[in-house]
């Protein structure tokens, strides 16, 4: 045991004090004799007593000794050890990354991290805590925090994100948050470097934990198909981080239909690519690692067949040289079709039509410029435009576009209760959005001959941005980073609307008037399903983890010195007092002695 402040010792005197006080006090006791001959017996008898016989009757004394005692080592401050935890503010970044879901033994790392975390917090003296969890942007879960249980009831929460993390921003941001204030950063992890912190503006002390030693791991690196001359062949890419040569098995499915099986052996620690040829034609595939490993994250992989194909443009009927001419720019797959009855049915395709009947419209998206009267939306003639052009709401369609700056002299009325009005003039709807028979529209109601709008340079960026609306709501949206925002845009019409797992389990449910959503977190194969007045629609995506997520070898822990305590040889120890525990005694023993001198006054 180590004492800070040994001169409060001196406080001793004191005790010896008390002690001469009951010594030399005049104490006198009730004592019947009867004659004087007795008495000088008695008096006699208690002289010859020995004085610590007498001291033996005081209990009260004693009691005030020990309680005296006690204050006096409360007030030196004694100490068992030094906390491993210096300073006045720690501050803990956590990992969430999807390598930290590698099992070690029966736990996951994230796991074997929050119990390192948990012992931490016991080793707080009085210390603030912080907390940060290392996201591609960190998010501070709580700070400055002194209560233990407020920690304990956050942290229960924290749970892998699957994403990358920018360990060097967290770092960063901890270090900012310590500020002037003496203390040190833990970083929780399992595969960070050294490079990837930045030592130049750090003011403190950054212990990294890297958690883990298991290197159990096969991996998808890449998994793609292509359909050429009508079959369907692909390339997948596997890496193996064991240090023994290794046997694996894969199986490529669609839909539960097992497809192919591949067996193959790869080297330690190498990579090799496999070739898929004959593939059965199907609208997306999955790879599955059949091995038992650590980490299962990387044991699967989809592609989609086609994804990064362009649809073709069909330009049918009367359409204007100007929107030929963007369009040109935006598309090297362009068909013109000046027959509006002889309209080819094209699979891939998006259709812009110039005043061409509604009868004559072919089944797939649509962008409709000079539209006919009559039709579905009851088109009328031409009329006048009075008001000023105003955006309805923050469409996609109109990003980056200002549609103040635009003059339109006349346009055609049209019924847009179907529809979602994204421009009008006053109460007239001049340009919208919706469905027709299950598949997305665009309607302009006006001729571009009666505006001002292709002299634009925002032109050409509607132009864009509505081909990627009519794309996106006909065809895969593709492969998300977990958690990501993702801009999609719901048909005029739909009621419901959700994200779908493959076991068909409803994972979230999508608000119809937003226009963006968060991808989950898990790895998979999701879809989102609408439903509208023409049934069931499904736009499938696929979440992946990121490349560097595709391995799950541990670095080594390591400590990065306070550069301005290296120079001034000075770090804050942080001993582990025990005074509290003399105090809280002292405070016991003075109940007692309250309570004895009660009981001696009353008895």
């Amino acid at each position: 045991m180590h004492f800070l402040t040994p001169a409060y010792f001196g406080l001793s005197i004191f005790l010896i004090g008390v002690i001469l006080f009951y010594l030399f006090r005049k104490q006198y006791d009730k004592q019947v004799v009867p004659s004087t001959f007795f008495w000088q017996q008695v008096m006699r008898e208690w002289q010859a007593t020995k004085w610590w016989r007498k001291l033996q009757q005081h209990l009260l004394l004693y009691l005030q000794l020990l309680i005296l005692a006690l204050l006096m080592l409360a007030l030196v401050r004694p100490y068992i050890g030094l906390n491993d935890l210096s300073g006045d503010h720690i501050a803990v970044v956590i990992d969430t990354s999807a390598s930290m879901t590698a099992k070690e033994g029966e736990q996951e790392r994230l796991a074997l991290a929050m119990e390192e975390i948990d012992i931490l917090i016991d080793q707080l003296d009085n210390q603030k805590l912080t907390v940060i969890i290392a996201e591609q942007t960190p998010e501070i879960l709580f700070s400055n925090e002194t209560s233990k249980s407020k920690m304990r009831n956050s942290l229960e929460k924290v749970e892998s994100s699957f994403r990358r993390t920018n360990m060097d921003e967290a770092v960063q941001l901890a270090n900012q948050l310590l500020s002037s204030a003496s203390g040190e950063i833990h970083v929780f992890s399992d595969r960070v470097d050294r490079e990837q912190i930045s030592e130049t503006h750090l003011n403190h002390t950054v212990a990294v934990h890297n958690i883990g030693t298991s290197k159990s791991n096969f991996s998808i690196h890449t998994f793609g198909v292509a359909e050429q001359e009508g079959k369907v062949n692909g390339i997948l890419s596997v890496a193996n981080e064991m240090d023994i040569e290794q046997q694996f098995s894969i199986i490529i499915e669609s839909a539960g239909e097992e497809l192919m099986r591949i067996d193959e052996s790869i080297e330690p620690g190498k990579l090799t690519q496999i070739q898929l040829r004959d593939l059965e034609k199907k609208p997306y595939y999955k790879a599955i690692i059949t091995n038992e490993d650590d980490y299962q994250a990387d044991n699967s992989s989809f592609a989609f067949l086609a994804t990064d194909k362009q649809p073709s443009l069909y330009l049918v009927g009367e359409v204007n040289s100007f929107i030929t001419k963007a369009f040109s720019y935006l598309s090297t797959d362009i068909v013109q079709v000046e027959d509006s009855n002889e309209i080819p049915q094209v699979e891939n395709a998006i259709y812009i039509l110039g005043k061409v009947p509604a009868e004559n419209w072919p089944d797939g998206p649509l962008l409709i410029l000079s539209p006919t009267t009559g039709g579905p939306f009851k088109i009328e003639e031409k009329q006048m435009l009075q008001d000023d052009l105003q955006a309805v709401n923050e469409d996609p369609l109109l990003q980056f576009v200002n549609i103040d700056e635009v003059y339109i002299q006349q346009s055609y009325p049209f019924d847009s209760l179907t529809l979602q009005s994204i421009v009008t003039s006053g109460e007239t709807p001049v340009i919208s959005k919706g469905s027709y028979q299950g598949h997305p529209l665009v309607l302009l109601g006006f001729d571009m001959e009666e505006t001002d709008w292709p002299m634009h340079s925002s032109f050409p960026v509607f132009l864009y941005n509505t081909i990627n609306y009519l794309t996106d709501q006909n065809h895969l949206l593709g492969y998300l980073q977990p958690g990501e925002r993702k801009e999609i845009s719901h048909l005029t019409g739909v009621t419901n609307s959700m994200i779908l797992n493959e076991d068909n389990e409803q994972i979230s449910e999508l608000n119809i008037n937003e226009s963006f959503m968060n991808a989950p977190k898990k790895p998979g194969l999701y879809r989102v399903q609408e439903e509208t007045e023409y049934g069931m629609k499904e736009r499938l995506f696929a979440v992946t983890v990121d490349d560097e997520e595709k391995y799950m070898s541990p670095s080594n822990d390591f400590t990065i010195e306070n550069q301005s305590e290296q120079k001034d040889d000075v770090h804050e120890e942080k001993p582990n007092e025990i005074w509290i525990g003399f105090a809280t005694l002292a405070l016991l023993f003075l109940l007692l002695e309250w309570e004895v001198y009660r009981r001696g006054i009353t008895g």
